[in-house]
């Protein structure tokens, strides 16, 4: 291992340290608003209009909550998915039928109950990629596990990073493995890196 990969590794790791530390002492009252923002703006995009199959995430411990993507793309007859723990580095996309109610997995986040209707990845049109942390460009730093950089080489959708402006980051350092998203929104911004193609692009 190179010292330069050395030095980035460690680098990351203070800077994962730093921003979950940001995030921890975010209110309730504010998570709650910034989510409110980035569903309005998810739901107003072209990207959520025109996919038939979207990926999302059931939010805990001071995420953006997308509960109102996933709520409003099942009244609207989507398919909807989120991932479903299958070990303790890898997901599953399980299809969600509902919001209430749900059980808690290993790590105390909510989850689809068994039995589970899993689908293929290459199927979802949308995946909202939740992270500790991301750049404008799409870079992304995730809590340490590698899920997402597991799964996302798997799908062909677009690709949307989902943060609040208060944890986007100037710089991630990253390695070969990490999957880059193809765009970032946040409650207050879109930064589209498919140029030319208004994935992001508000109705």
């Amino acid at each position: 291992m190179s010292g330069k990969t050395e030095q980035d590794r460690t680098a990351k790791k203070l800077l994962r340290k730093e921003v979950l530390r940001r995030a921890a002492a975010f209110t309730d009252e504010a998570v709650d608003t910034w989510s409110a923002g980035v569903c309005r703006r998810i739901l107003e995009s072209e990207a959520f209009r025109k996919a038939d199959t979207v990926l999302g995430y059931l939010s805990f411990n001071k995420e953006i909550s997308v509960d109102g993507v996933l709520r409003e793309a099942l009244r609207r007859g989507k398919t909807v998915a989120v991932p479903f723990i299958v070990s303790a580095t890898e997901f599953r996309a399980a299809r969600l039928e509902r919001l209430d109610n749900l059980p808690l997995d290993r790590y105390g986040i909510r989850t689809v109950p068994e039995p589970c209707t899993f689908l293929s990845p290459g199927s979802i049109d949308l995946i909202l990629v939740p992270g500790a942390g991301f750049t404008r460009d799409g870079r992304r730093m995730g809590r340490g596990a590698g899920y997402y950089d597991r799964f996302l080489p798997q799908t062909r959708g677009l690709k949307l990073g989902i943060t609040c402006e208060a944890l986007l980051c100037d710089d991630i350092p990253t390695d070969p493995w990490d999957c880059l998203v193809d765009g970032v929104l946040t409650e207050e911004n879109s930064y589209d890196q498919m140029k030319g193609e208004n994935n992001l692009e508000m109705e």
